[in-house]
């Protein structure tokens, strides 16, 4: 006869179906905030609701660049400051510091669909992957939690996580490197180079979702077992 799993399961699937809402509420707001406002940049200093912000490429990665560009090697010289405009850029963007960044009000609707899904789209991978961890704890409570079924899915949720986040992060790095290239005036050298070095891995993710992986695997020895027995008896 199976175990009852669902008590000591009850708490486990009440922590996780309010993280699963908490996350879903904060992300629809920071979504419906970026669709009527502009999100994270709509309350900047130039209220601009558009603004189009991602990381800057290096200097030296930009063709004419005022280290290569005497007239502007010699007004360096004479200042004690940094130079704002570090490489040519297009019309309309504008380096953002401390943080190396370029931004441009930029309302179009193809830039602003490109700029709005990278900015959600790891955030989406771990709502999915919620809902799926949800999901696995309601079937593990009806079931016992050694059954066929939920080994499947515990090792989906890890595949999941893993290919979802890196899928979501290798996205957000080609759309942040694309409009960065489009916003230089000037040819920027090594741009696959440049992306790989932005590139925010998501490690954690990798090993969380690999450790589930390797879980469904042991739990599906201990099925496996479990028939053993129960065939014995």
């Amino acid at each position: 006869m199976p175990l009852d799993r669902s008590t000591p399961l009850k708490w486990t699937a009440i922590v996780v179906r309010l993280l699963l809402v908490l996350f879903a509420v904060t992300m629809a707001y920071e979504v419906g905030r970026a669709a009527l406002t502009g999100g994270e940049n709509a309350f900047g200093s130039r209220g601009v609701q558009s603004l189009v912000c991602v990381p800057s490429p290096s200097i030296l990665d930009v063709e004419g660049n005022f280290a290569e560009d005497p007239q502007s090697r010699k007004a360096m010289a004479g200042s004690s400051g940094v130079d704002d405009n570090p490489y040519p850029v297009e019309k309309g963007v504008d380096f953002a510091y401390p943080l190396p960044q370029i931004c441009k009000d930029d309302s179009s609707l193809g830039t602003q669909v490109l700029y709005q899904t990278s900015r959600f789209a790891t955030a989406l991978a771990l709502l999915i992957a919620l809902f799926l961890l949800d999901r696995l704890i309601r079937d593990a409570r009806q079931d016992s939690g050694f059954d066929e079924v939920v080994v499947r899915k515990l090792r989906f949720l890890g595949v999941s996580l893993m290919v979802g986040t890196v899928a979501a992060s290798l996205y957000t790095t080609i759309v942040e490197t694309g409009l960065a290239v489009s916003m230089v005036a000037g040819t920027v050298r090594e741009v696959g180079w440049m992306a790989l070095y932005g590139w925010a891995f998501p490690w954690a993710s990798l090993i969380a979702g690999l450790g589930l992986v390797v879980m469904s695997k042991v739990v599906r020895v201990g099925a496996h077992m479990r028939e053993e027995l129960e065939g014995t008896v």
